[in-house]
């Protein structure tokens, strides 16, 4: 194979790996990485300096072409609970002691209504029936444990 044929496929392998940076669907980044392994190969029939020249350039510029792309890909913004993002509505600890009245079954987990409110709940253990009154006996981040009345 002729040296600008080679130095040709070498260039195309490249830009195929650039363009799966882009576009991620793996087809075009494995038809790159042919491109490159038989492109330097040729190079190290025609010329070993040229061959481990191309390895040198791969080796360096493939990984910075995929942190560069997994760069781009990734999350460019936080949420805060001052800009109002929150994992759950507010404080459950405020429920504890309330009593309610059990919407669904509780099997042992399931809804109770308390002050108008409607909370997902789970039973210390118990089970319960629609209509069932409920006391909030325990609250472990947003886990509301109750206990029936």
């Amino acid at each position: 194979m002729d040296l600008p044929l080679i130095i040709l496929l070498y260039c195309v392998g490249l830009a195929l790996i650039v363009a799966e940076a882009l576009l991620p669907g793996m087809v075009i980044g494995l038809i790159g990485t042919a491109a490159l392994g038989v492109s330097t190969l040729y190079a190290f029939m025609q010329n070993t300096a040229l061959g481990i020249a191309l390895v040198v350039v791969a080796a360096v510029f493939v990984p910075a072409v995929i942190l560069w792309g997994l760069k781009r890909m990734a999350l460019k913004t936080t949420l805060s609970a001052e800009e109002g993002a929150l994992s759950h509505k507010g404080d459950y600890a405020l429920l504890i002691g309330k009593e309610g009245e059990a919407t669904t079954p509780l099997h042992p987990s399931g809804i109770v209504a308390i002050d108008g409110r409607k909370h997902d709940v789970v039973t210390e253990g118990g089970m319960a029936e629609k209509g069932d009154r409920v006391r909030v006996v325990k609250v472990e981040g947003n886990r509301v444990v109750v206990k029936k009345v």
